[in-house]
């Protein structure tokens, strides 16, 4: 599902300096995530840049490691503790995804893959089951030849995520190909690739 304005609350009171850090950038606020999350909200389904929520029902992330399948799947939009759109249950964010066509560094037919984990839900193999739902919603689009990853040199966490979808470092000879963050150039991230075709 598309991530909107419903989740602000969650993100807020749920990221850390490590999400900050590896994929905003900086910490949000109340004032900026707002104004980024209506953005995003008004992004079309099949537009160049798309973020994505993923949701679990209240309580099955922490019980079943395997609720997370549930995750894109599900049409819930509230913030926890609220009915979702079907009013079937209660839902919560445990962490989010994007796919962008456009930006620094991309080619023609390539697209940036983001994943994250608000970190109350970290350690269980939830990173990788939400890469693993963006992978197969970019495989969908015959204009996605290569989905291209950014990932900070110690992040071991994401390396393994991103192994796991089967994504590899770009080397030049021995060494990895490392790029400016596109939300802080202040900082290097190693390029790593996965060929969809």
């Amino acid at each position: 599902m598309p991530l909107g304005p419903e989740h602000a609350e969650q993100i807020l009171h749920g990221q850390d300096q490590s999400l900050a850090d590896e994929v905003f950038g900086v910490r949000w606020e109340a004032k900026t995530l707002d104004a980024f999350l209506r953005r995003a909200g008004r992004w079309r389904a099949d537009g160049p840049l798309r973020e994505f929520a993923a949701m679990a029902p209240v309580g099955e992330v922490t019980e079943h490691a395997g609720a997370v399948d549930h995750v894109h799947s599900r049409r819930a939009t509230a913030p926890a503790g609220r009915p979702d759109e079907t009013g079937s249950g209660t839902h919560r964010l445990i962490g989010g995804g994007g796919i962008h066509l456009l930006g620094s560094g991309l080619d023609r037919g390539q697209a940036a893959l983001t994943y994250w984990v608000l970190p109350a839900h970290r350690g269980r193999g939830l990173g990788a089951r939400i890469a693993g739902a963006l992978v197969q919603r970019a495989r969908l689009e015959a204009r996605i030849v290569e989905l291209v990853l950014r990932i900070a040199p110690g992040n071991s966490a994401s390396q393994a995520v991103a192994r796991g979808i089967g994504a590899r470092p770009l080397r030049t000879g021995h060494a990895t190909v490392t790029e400016r963050h596109p939300a802080d150039a202040a900082r290097l991230v190693e390029r790593w690739t996965l060929p969809l075709r």
